[in-house]
């Protein structure tokens, strides 16, 4: 049944404290009967046993059970071999506390393959009638006494059908008369099965063993046959000899009979009442009553030494309630629902103490989602952030003003057209609804495009200009201005609201927005035939942004001229006034020709025909006229290509609109131009801009993710440490690692269900409504649906990594490794 070749085990091998606890011991042991180990403490016996049982490895040799060699195996396939053949009997019971005591011998049944519910039941009912232990079945393993504790750990080793019964020193912890009932179980279920029996009471072995053998320092140093016929002179705890007490007297008065024996004789005045039933007894003090429901038992005979009849009619039935021709094959306990079914089992079992740690798993949740929130708006940079121009502008370096340059690049392909100078301009938005607001304005910053480059798809809503002063305005722009609740007082609180509305431009008659666009970029679309005439008279648009062609930008003293706004401004004439009039000369109609207000007239240095001081593309204006208006102004009129001359030499850049900007930007740089695309431009500078904060900001979010994380690990670690006893007693009975990992991870996933849900939905809640009102947060947090998966996921990986570890630690030990830890 069992055979040892030479086996040997050290304890701190190769060290100054090594121990050779298994020297060299080789044994054959049959296939029924009682072979107990006997020797002192500290001979090696259990550590043999365990070797013998696959709970502990060796270091030499080889252990053949039930002809298979478990010695060179892997832990996985030596599982399968002890739990199918060998059932464990331990001296400190290892129960499943936390389980009934039918559970507790039924997971062994449902480990073997054991799947039918009423063969299930009805084994472990026969089992536990066997050791007497049946009408408890139903208490938890934890509410036994130690004589009851050991019947469940009896019942667990033989319900399986195993060929070979392990215990070890089954009675250590038991009184004599529990002794006797549990070796009387043990001496029964030997007549078929070979039961290994560690033990150091002497005579317990001398009575109950059919073969003895001795150990000493490791050694095997004697291995007999016992004689079956031995006497076991063993004096029960709970039986008194009446005929054995040195002192005895019977009293008789009125039918009444009292017997009193002594171990010797004392004075003492005892008075006995009998009234109603009861008997009441009065020592004085002098002694303590014991009555018949202590299970002390009064033999009115002489002791005698115990022979074999004590154990003789103690039967059982190995396959009672077996299933026919059933072959044990290990089988897992853990599917994915009971997996998930004995985590809220055992989470609901919790103590208040663990529950309310339950609550730092909540925090944890939300912190997480916090951390990952921000994590995500830190990186993700979207358009509306950083966009300045229309996405499809290449910015072009022009140091010299070329004007050729722009009419070369013009008839590049895939280029639509180019525009002078930088997009960005600032409209006025009139919010005079109200007598209250009559003098309210906003300004809108945006990207001056042609109308002509839309198409009905980009429109959300209204239309496409159809007239000259109707304009679209892209939805980025006024969702800014919505955001910032600019509008609120007159009721701007949608893009359909903007429909209709007036747009002012200095210079420029009032132009009506007729559409609302959606093509990702702040746009602001006008027909192309006033792009210099906006550009010209519109202020310039602001943003924080920086370009990068800032080194040749537009020169200092165009400042003022270019807004249209200040006096001395050049302005095209057909924008002029109704009021406007010329009083002397003619309008302006060549290029560099200029009237301006009558007022200068009489003036040195203003006579018509002749030049004036100022300068447009480097040429001298010529006067031709005066002109009296209404408003008082020095405006210098000229005509429109005088404008345009004057635009194109004071800006070092210009803007080429293409739909494709990378190809048309590869040819631009073949050509020798300076170029960028406007939308790497933005986004580059942005994130430039913001590198400081993403770093604060990246670093804050991830040590509030590490603190949740190792408030995580520390809690599931702490949760672990407390049932390391009930992993040692699974992996001892025969359960699988994997078993293990499922039963953990099941207690995980339940766990952060739990905790994560609230946590997540809490700080979702919070930061949701936060990024309503403050931009800030906006900015710098993301919350939608997909970070509340993606942090539920976060914490389900590292949970199950941090809750696995610990058990992945002990799990590389023994079973016999793991009982021996003196913290469980």
């Amino acid at each position: 049944m069992i055979e040892l070749q030479n086996v040997n085990k050290y304890f701190n091998r190769k060290k100054n404290n090594e121990i050779h606890v298994i020297n060299d011991t080789s044994l054959n042991l049959p296939e029924s009967g009682i072979v107990a180990l006997l020797g002192p403490s500290g001979c090696g016996k259990t550590t043999l046993l365990n070797a013998i049982g696959g709970l502990d490895r060796i270091n030499s040799g080889k252990i053949y059970v039930v002809g298979e060699c478990i010695t060179r195996k892997s832990s996985n396939k030596v599982d399968v071999i002890r739990n199918a053949k060998i059932g464990y009997i331990f001296q400190n019971y290892n129960l499943l506390d936390n389980r009934t005591v039918f559970e507790n011998v039924a997971i062994a049944l449902r480990m073997v393959g054991m799947k039918d519910r009423e063969q299930v039941k009805e084994r472990v009912n026969y089992c536990l009638e066997a050791v007497g232990i049946y009408p408890y079945r139903n208490k938890m393993a934890d509410a036994l006494s130690g004589g009851q504790r050991q019947r469940v750990a009896i019942a667990r080793a033989i319900a399986k059908n195993p060929k070979i019964i392990i215990a070890d020193e089954p009675t250590g912890n038991l009184d004599s008369r529990n002794t006797i009932e549990i070796m009387n179980i043990i001496k029964s279920i030997s007549k078929d099965r070979l039961v290994i029996l560690v033990t150091h009471e002497t005579d317990i072995a001398e009575f109950y063993a059919d073969r003895v053998v001795r150990i000493k320092d490791g050694r095997v140093v004697s291995d007999r046959e016992n004689d079956p016929s031995q006497k076991l002179d063993y004096q029960l705890e709970n039986k008194i000899y009446l005929k054995d007490m040195e002192h005895g007297v019977r009293f008789r008065h009125d039918g009444l009979t009292v017997d009193v024996y002594q171990d010797e004789i004392r004075e003492t005045d005892i008075k006995i009442v009998i009234r109603g039933g009861n008997l009441y007894i009065n020592t004085g003090g002098a002694f303590h009553v014991v009555d018949e429901t202590a299970n002390i038992e009064m033999i009115d005979a002489h002791y005698s030494a115990m022979d074999s009849t004590i154990y003789e009619d103690v039967h059982f039935r190995y396959d009672e309630h077996m299933p026919e021709n059933f072959k044990a094959k290990y089988t897992s306990v853990y599917n994915v629902w009971n997996m998930l079914a004995s985590g809220f089992r055992n989470v609901r079992k919790f103590s208040l103490l663990k529950k309310l740690l339950l609550i730092g798993f909540v925090c944890a949740a939300a912190f997480t989602f916090t951390a990952v929130s921000n994590i995500f708006g830190i990186f993700n940079v979207q358009e509306k952030d950083f966009l300045t121009t229309n996405s499809h502008y290449i910015t072009v370096a022009n140091p010299k003003h070329d004007e050729s340059m722009l009419k070369k690049i013009r008839k590049m392909n895939g280029v639509s057209y180019v525009t002078p100078g930088d997009t960005r301009i600032c409209v006025t938005l009139p919010m005079d609804d109200y007598y209250q607001t009559a003098q309210a304005s906003a300004g809108l910053t945006g990207s001056l495009s042609h109308s002509e480059e839309l198409e009905t798809k980009d429109v959300i809503e209204g239309r496409l200009p159809e007239k000259g002063h109707e304009i679209v305005i892209d939805r980025m722009i006024l969702d800014k201005f919505i955001k910032a609740k600019a509008g609120n007082m007159v009721g701007l609180t949608s893009v359909k609201q903007f429909i209709g509305r007036r747009i002012k431009i200095p210079h420029l008659k009032d132009y009506e927005i007729v559409g609302v666009s959606d093509t990702k970029s702040p746009s602001i679309f006008i027909p192309a035939s006033q792009t210099i005439d906006v550009l010209s008279n519109a202020k310039k648009g602001t943003d924080d942004t920086a370009s990068d062609f800032s080194d040749y930008g537009e020169d200092d003293e165009m400042d003022a001229e270019a807004s249209g706004e200040e006096d001395n401004a050049i302005v095209n004439y057909d924008l002029r006034s109704s009021a406007l009039r010329i009083k002397k000369g003619s309008a302006p109609k060549n290029t560099y020709e200029a009237v301006v207000n009558n007022s200068h007239n009489g003036e040195d240095g203003y006579t018509i025909g002749k030049t004036l001081n100022r300068k447009v593309n480097g040429h001298k204006l010529k006067l031709v006229g005066f002109y009296t208006s209404d408003y008082q102004n020095d405006i210098v009129y000229v005509s429109k290509d005088t404008v345009r001359q004057n635009y194109i030499a004071k800006q070092k850049v210009c803007s080429v609109y293409t739909t494709d900007t990378y190809g048309t930007l590869t040819t631009l740089q073949e050509e020798g131009y300076s170029a960028k695309i406007n939308y790497e431009r933005d986004r580059t500078d942005y994130m430039r801009k913001h590198r400081d904060n993403l770093r604060s900001a990246l670093v804050v979010a991830g040590i509030i993710l590490l603190i949740s994380l190792i408030e995580i690990f520390l809690m599931l670690r702490s949760s672990f440490l407390s049932r390391i006893k009930e992993v040692g007693t699974l992996r001892a009975i025969g359960l699988k690692k994997r078993d293990i990992y499922r039963m953990f991870t099941g207690e995980i996933l339940v766990i952060t269900v739990l905790t994560a849900v609230p946590g997540i939905g809490a700080a979702y809640y919070l930061l949701y409504n936060l990024m309503q009102g403050i931009d800030y947060i906006a900015n710098q947090y993301v919350v939608n649906p997909g970070i509340a998966l993606l942090s539920f996921g976060v914490l389900v990986l590292f949970n199950l990594l941090a809750g696995l570890l610990p058990v992945f630690r002990t799990l590389r030990k023994t079973p016999a490794e793991i009982l021996s830890r003196t913290d469980i």
